[in-house]
């Protein structure tokens, strides 16, 4: 008996102390929530459980009173935060790893607008009779478009850029295309006024502006862009950042390499007008 013994001491002596269970929780779901958003966390099946949080980026773990199930709701009002879970099997208590909850967040609604028109002492758009005119929705809001007049929806007016056809107080709901279920509102009534001012010369009858033909490469892009128009035509280029703001305008030809290794990552607008037409291009910034 005496080796066996011998043999118990030394496996004892081996074992380490206070040794891990033999699970690892997890926790798996969202955890990059659309604004005004839920999403359920989850962690696998087990006896008991406690959900803890931790403020962002330096406070403490707590308990979350209540949260014992093995799903947690949470909340884009809340983040950013961590969050991690306590899980329970026959007797053995094990703590996953912390993930951090966080949320997007988008720029307010913005238009451009384009065509021919005169800007007002108040910052209305005014426009001659049949001259045509646009006001064109920029990213990240790409999907969901509703354009109304005053309190009233536009019939048919659902994609991002509106020809005006008449006076109005006009704005629109748009998402982004990464958040289709939140939308959003242009914060402003755009006013437009029908008129025919000294030097405005109204046309005889409608008509649509020629669309100048572009194409742009890489898109998306990291450090450089090639602009290729018709052959021997030169176009002034304007380039709009998601908020709106004119960032550069300059001339382009038939062939020109366009330099944008120093603007910050994200989406821009590329504005082509030339006396052969116009053009609105999307252009994505990436470093991969």
């Amino acid at each position: 008996m005496k080796p066996i013994f011998l043999f118990a001491g030394l496996f004892l002596l081996l074992r380490p102390a206070g040794a891990q269970c033999a699970f690892t929780p997890t926790v798996s779901g969202n955890t990059l929530l659309c604004p005004l958003s839920t999403a359920t966390l989850s962690t696998e099946t087990y006896d008991a459980y406690q959900w803890y949080s931790r403020a962002f980026p330096n406070g403490t773990s707590q308990p979350i009173p209540g949260a014992t199930g093995p799903t947690l709701q949470v909340s884009a009002d809340d983040v950013p935060f961590y969050v991690s879970v306590s899980a329970t099997l026959n007797g053995c208590t094990e703590q996953s790893a912390e993930v951090l909850v966080d949320g997007l967040a988008f720029l307010p609604v913005t238009v451009l607008s384009d065509g021919f028109f005169d800007v007002g002492p108040e910052g209305e758009m005014i426009i001659c009779q049949n001259q045509p005119a646009y006001l064109i929705a920029l990213p990240p809001y790409t999907t969901n478009f509703t354009w109304y007049n005053g309190t009233n929806p536009i019939p048919g007016a659902n994609d991002d850029t509106l020809k005006l056809s008449g006076p109005g107080e006009y704005w629109l709901t748009a998402s982004p295309g990464e958040c289709p279920n939140f939308v959003d509102a242009l914060g402003v009534q755009i006013t437009v006024v029908w008129s025919d001012v000294p030097g405005c010369t109204p046309l005889s009858s409608p008509e649509p502006i020629p669309q100048l033909p572009v194409e742009i490469s890489p898109n998306p892009a990291r450090t450089h862009v090639d602009i290729r128009l018709p052959d021997n035509t030169n176009a002034t280029l304007t380039l709009v950042d998601a908020a709106g703001r004119i960032l550069r305008r300059e001339m382009v030809n038939d062939r020109t390499r366009l330099y944008v290794g120093d603007l910050p990552r994200g989406a821009y607008m590329l504005q082509f007008t030339s006396q052969y037409g116009n053009n609105v291009r999307k252009l994505v910034l990436k470093d991969e």
